[in-house]
């Protein structure tokens, strides 16, 4: 039974990506060259062959960008999206000058045991006295312990270059369009410092 729950539990993490408790930027890496981002027509891309998900995740990245950006899904039908060469004609005829990607990149569960840290039985002396006979039974409860990595990169389209990359850390995984925020919010302070925004 555990042998069959494992892969539905990485499949909810892989097409379900959300964050709610620790989110950290692993790392990133900016073109030296670059001394702002200054996009005037971006599209957002999720990189993921699961329709929903990707346009969950790429109109939150529209809502967070603004009116200069545009989701790759309302330009680049599902059946379309893994050919780079159609990628690049439809871009390339809508003009656009930037494109802001989202991958994830690792996804693993962790299932924990855990026991209350003082059962009920304790609060009572023959509650406790029976529960102690029986006390080498499994653990109360499981937990799923859920990380993803979500890369993120920014590439100019003109010149066809990566200008920023950066990978994260997410943790507690539950809802596509909080992963695209909480990870936005991650890159957004990262652009900040280092000049780009």
């Amino acid at each position: 039974m555990r042998a069959q729950r494992l892969p539905m539990i990485l499949l909810s993490a892989l097409t379900i990506v959300a964050a709610c408790s620790s989110n950290r930027l692993l790392s990133s890496w900016k073109d030296p060259s670059v001394k702002k981002l200054n996009f005037q027509h971006v599209v957002t891309v999720a990189m993921t062959s699961d329709g929903p998900t990707r346009r969950a995740a790429e109109n939150e990245m529209v809502r967070i960008i603004g009116p200069k950006a545009v989701a790759s899904s309302t330009v680049v039908p599902d059946n379309e999206v893994q050919d780079a060469g159609k990628v690049r004609a439809r871009l390339s005829s809508g003009g656009f000058d930037g494109a802001i990607t989202m991958r994830l990149v690792d996804a693993t569960t962790k299932v924990k045991t855990a026991r209350d840290p003082v059962p009920t039985a304790y609060y009572e002396i023959w509650g406790y006295y029976g529960m102690a006979w029986i006390a080498d039974r499994p653990p109360d409860y499981l937990t799923a312990e859920q990380k993803l990595q979500i890369e993120v990169n920014i590439y100019s389209l003109p010149a066809g270059k990566l200008l920023w990359t950066g990978t994260s850390e997410t943790m507690q995984p539950h809802l596509v369009e909080t992963a695209v925020n909480d990870v936005a919010e991650l890159v957004r302070k990262r652009l900040k410092s280092e000049g780009l925004m």
